[in-house]
């Protein structure tokens, strides 16, 4: 049975580790904010089940604790960011900050961020982005384990795709993996010792497997045209960023004595240039009440925009708490005990 966990729990746990392996305050608090939002709103894939694995990287060096972000605008609507092999949550952070800035000057920004890790949840920025009346576009490559119709072994990697527009209460947040789910399930499944779905990926022989330690291979959504967008998408974020493409992107869980060297391509404008923020609030307001209004007369039935799932997650998980699975736990409570930091309060079960 899992255990029901604060929200503001589990966000000091992680700052504490994070603050344990020598990452300052304010970068801890910004990756426990990430990894705690991806929580509570059910991407459980994205959030503190990476935690131990960042500690791995942070403690032998592979992503540094107090890396120096650099900006260079080469031209006014172009940003470049090397981030130093920092933790990716703090570098795109930060570097979605600038670009907010630069967008209200100019009208639009194109940053293109280099040297990074993995950067959580994609919709994380958005919240940012949209809260400042903006709307945003955040990719990332990620090592290879699509594995494209018609070949043996991974090529690209699930390669996530986010979008967000502002509305009048909770943003329309389009976010997803390139694959039929992301990797972080498979990881999520492994940390919780679970069997997954024969039809996610396969494994080092390309046969099915329901085994989350075996995969080596997984399925583009959407077959050839999901492909074809993760191939896009690693384009965006190795060409602009001259970081590794495919199946030259270090791998995550496999290749540890070396930084990731992710690329990340993230685009925002400023819609209030070309129609009053306010007017794109309503109107998307009103798409979305039509969109609702289609849903059937069945009381089950419930017709949900893109970012309405996880807004209703947040608000649920506030109130209850975050469920954390057993498998989850013991792999906290390890780490707790190896960095000296403590661990009983993942153990009461709670209210926010």
């Amino acid at each position: 049975m899992p255990v029901s966990v604060a929200y503001q729990d589990l966000d000091r746990f992680v700052r504490a580790a994070l603050e344990a392996v020598e990452v300052p305050a304010d970068d801890a608090a910004l990756v426990a904010d990430c990894l705690v939002y991806a929580n509570l709103s059910g991407v459980d894939s994205h959030g503190v089940v990476r935690l131990p694995h960042y500690v791995r990287r942070l403690t032998n060096g592979t992503i540094k604790t107090r890396p120096r972000i650099t900006f260079d605008r080469p031209k006014p609507a172009i940003m470049r960011v090397d981030g130093d092999d920092g933790l990716g949550h703090v570098v795109t952070a930060r570097a979605v900050e600038q670009g907010i800035a630069a967008c209200r000057e100019i009208g639009t920004v194109t940053l293109a961020i280099g040297n990074s890790s993995h950067f959580g949840m994609a919709g994380y920025y958005l919240r940012a982005v949209t809260e400042a009346g903006l709307v945003g576009m955040i990719t990332t490559n990620t090592d290879a384990m699509i594995v494209p119709p018609g070949a043996r072994r991974a090529f690209i990697g699930t390669n996530p795709l986010a979008y967000g527009f502002p509305t009048g209460g909770e943003p329309f947040v389009l976010d997803f993996a390139t694959t039929l789910v992301s990797f972080g399930k498979v990881a999520l499944a492994r940390a919780e010792d679970k069997a997954i779905p024969d039809h996610w990926g396969v494994d080092e022989e390309g046969e099915p497997t329901t085994d989350p330690h075996r995969i080596r291979g997984m399925h583009p959504v959407g077959g050839y045209k999901g492909a074809g967008l993760a191939m896009a998408i690693d384009l965006f974020c190795s060409m602009f960023t001259g970081m590794p493409f495919g199946p030259h992107v270090n791998k995550m869980y496999l290749e540890m004595d070396a930084p990731r060297k992710l690329g990340h391509f993230i685009t925002l404008w400023d819609i209030d240039a070309f129609v009053p923020v306010a007017e794109i609030r309503r109107r998307v307001d009103q798409f979305i009440e039509e969109l609702h209004a289609l849903a059937t007369r069945s009381e089950d039935t419930k017709l949900f925009f893109p970012g309405e799932p996880e807004a209703l997650r947040r608000a649920e998980r506030r109130e209850n708490g975050i469920p954390i699975e057993s498998g989850l736990l013991a792999e906290l409570r390890e780490l707790a005990g190896r960095l000296g930091i403590d661990f009983s309060t993942l153990t009461r079960a709670g209210k926010g």
